[in-house]
């Protein structure tokens, strides 16, 4: 049953739509794949399924591997066919290798892919496989042929795969059932036809990008190969199979593609050791681990190693050692910016919160507003008792990404604990809409809107965001 819930999802979940608002990328007038679904039904669809998708799955929430991961995409996005994408990033907290992308503009990798792959190039690969999944608008066209598909049908569909995401795979193989399956297990060979030309299209984009062409097949033999000795597939072949045919088919390609020179990433290599040693449940194997990659890796592997020891010693409330290791790559290292902010993350452990609030503003001399630094300064500031500090320094973050829940239940607290108790509420509010808490999210804006009494411009604009939320809440596809 399970194999089969994952061969469904092979239709559903590795397609993304472009968002709406751009006139060069709307469809012709002849496109029969507007009739079924438009890019802003697309669009609003997608974020709705998110919003379910964070209710049920793990999210990882690192500022520092977010930000990564949110550049890597968005420089692939800038070498591809899409114009202006507004695309919203999960980082889903499973060492499984995957990778999905549906309507909306979401995209969402597993950290357990930048645990698998062999460098930078084979996990941008993988994010250029599903960003052309979303420039060929693949998820509209793979149902335009079906006429007893509609949109209530495809949103239900998408409800499942929120499921299977999520680690509920009878219950998500119950949903596909529920809203005709059948349908999509039919036409699997159509959906073999767009994973090519996925293929072609995101291969192309790695090229336009400097990346290694090369990358695209590497990374699809290490799966196959992972699948021999492991016996069970890895997740991301249950979702995006790989024949030996295209396996030749994407390395013929790429041998006619330009080869840029390989070399180690070194950003690559510690964000795989942060996500690595988040995942260690004691030190002691972390220490192993580490060890054996500073003994055979070269030169940036290595200070990756290190930079993941210290990482670990901080999870395991080392604190000394973690700041120990870190001084010594800062001093090694004075223009990697993750060594300052790891020294800030450890102040902040300790309760040194001068200490980490230095750090952090030291970052964002060089990188003003910059992702991390601010969420760890704002950090500093609430643990330090200091919220009006922490509000200038999280109101421009949430006017740039209104989507993240982590700045909004961060602004909560920080509006609350300065006396602003109608932001407060609305703080929660949205917390709680962008989890899929639409019943707790309209109740936070109700107390937001009791508080607000007297302040006519505040209440009005809580007021519409009410209005809006349930609407989305009760919008029907």
């Amino acid at each position: 049953m399970i194999r089969a819930m994952h061969a469904l999802i092979l239709c559903l979940v590795v397609v993304l739509a472009a968002p709406p608002g751009r006139a060069q990328d709307l469809p012709d007038l002849g496109d029969p794949a507007a009739a079924l679904l438009s890019t802003d039904q697309e669009y609003r669809l997608g974020r709705s399924w998110l919003r379910g998708l964070r209710g049920k799955t793990p999210i990882m929430t690192d500022p520092l591997v977010q930000d990564y991961v949110e550049n890597l995409v968005y420089r692939l996005a800038s070498f591809s066919d899409l114009h202006e994408p507004n695309l919203s990033i999960v980082v889903i907290n499973s060492q499984a290798i995957n990778a999905f992308a549906v309507p909306g503009g979401v995209i969402g990798l597993n950290a357990g892919l930048f645990l698998n792959a062999g460098s930078m190039d084979e996990v941008a690969s993988v994010v250029a496989h599903e960003i052309a999944h979303v420039s060929q608008r693949h998820f509209t066209r793979r149902y335009v042929d079906s006429q007893r598909t509609n949109i209530a049908m495809l949103a239900a569909m998408l409800a499942s795969i929120a499921l299977a995401v999520a680690g509920d795979a009878q219950a998500g193989m119950a949903g596909m059932a529920a809203t005709q399956a059948g349908v999509i297990q039919s036409q699997l060979a159509y959906s073999r036809h767009h994973e090519r030309e996925a293929d072609r299209v995101g291969m192309q984009t790695l090229v336009s990008a400097g990346l290694d062409p090369n990358a695209m097949p590497r990374f699809f033999e290490r799966l196959v190969e992972q699948q021999q000795f492991a016996g069970d597939p890895p997740e991301f072949l249950l979702t995006h199979p790989v024949t030996e045919s295209r396996v030749a088919d994407s390395r013929a390609r790429a041998r006619n593609l330009p080869h840029p020179k390989q070399e180690t990433s070194l950003a690559f290599e510690l964000v795989r050791a942060r996500i690595q040693a988040s995942f260690f449940d004691d030190y002691q194997r972390a220490e192993a681990y580490f060890q054996k990659r500073l003994k055979n890796g070269d030169a940036k592997q290595q200070e990756a190693a290190r930079y993941g020891l210290a990482m670990s010693a901080l999870y395991d409330k080392k604190y000394d050692l973690a700041r120990r290791q870190l001084e010594q790559l800062r001093q090694q290292d004075r223009t990697e910016l993750w060594y300052p902010l790891g020294l800030a993350e450890v102040a902040l452990a300790e309760g040194d919160y001068r200490r980490a609030i230095e750090m952090a503003q030291w970052v964002q001399k060089i990188n003003p507003e910059g992702y991390p630094s601010s969420v760890l300064l704002a950090r500093a500031y609430l643990y330090s008792r200091q919220p009006e500090k922490a509000v200038p320094v999280l109101e421009p973050l949430l006017r740039q990404r209104p989507d993240d829940p982590t700045l909004w239940s961060m602004a909560a607290d920080a509006w609350g604990n300065s006396g602003e108790l109608a932001r407060a509420h609305r703080g929660r509010a949205e917390y709680a809409f962008l989890r899929g808490r639409d019943r707790e999210a309209k109740q936070q804006m109700q107390f937001a809107l009791k508080e607000a009494s007297g302040q006519f411009a505040l209440r009005s604009a809580l007021n519409a965001r009410l209005k809006e939320m349930e609407r989305l809440s009760e919008e029907e596809f």
